[in-house]
């Protein structure tokens, strides 16, 4: 595979071009890469602030009822969106649903122990601790083993 590098003049020129016989898992992680490379979500702070999360940021998002909260190192979100759209949404981002009101990045998981009846502790890079249930939990494990 060869990689060039080429200096242009200005930001509106910038581009990458993938050029290959097959969109391999590779190919499309690279792809998905660049994409998410500036991607942001925008929620609310508890004091009902508007503000953007890079989606490279978030850990972990939860659903509590009817609300979606986005989770960082330092801060939390309120996001006027549904899980299965978030789920969708931060996909490529290498997010997995990990039980019926959780999806996390599993590039933020820093270990994952097994827990009762099945299910999985997922330990994240801030020291919280996700429950991984065990309907999820052979999807999780595979994901994790094929590389991510």
């Amino acid at each position: 595979m060869k990689v060039k590098i080429r200096n242009v003049l200005s930001k509106q020129e910038e581009q990458i071009i993938i050029e290959c016989m097959e969109m391999t898992k590779e190919f499309e992680d690279i792809k998905n890469y660049c994409l998410a490379k500036n991607s942001f979500l925008t929620g609310y702070t508890h004091a009902a602030e508007q503000q953007s999360v890079s989606i490279k940021d978030i850990l972990y998002v939860e659903a509590v009822g009817e609300n979606v909260f986005a989770y960082t190192r330092t801060n939390v979100l309120e996001i006027k969106k549904r899980l299965y759209e978030l789920e969708r949404e931060l996909e490529p981002h290498k997010f997995v649903r990990c039980s019926k009101s959780f999806l996390i990045c599993l590039l933020k998981v820093n270990s994952i122990r097994p827990a009762l009846n099945g299910r999985y502790l997922a330990c994240m890079e801030n020291g919280e601790k996700v429950m991984i249930s065990r309907k999820y939990a052979k999807f999780v494990k595979k994901t994790i083993m094929e590389g991510l």
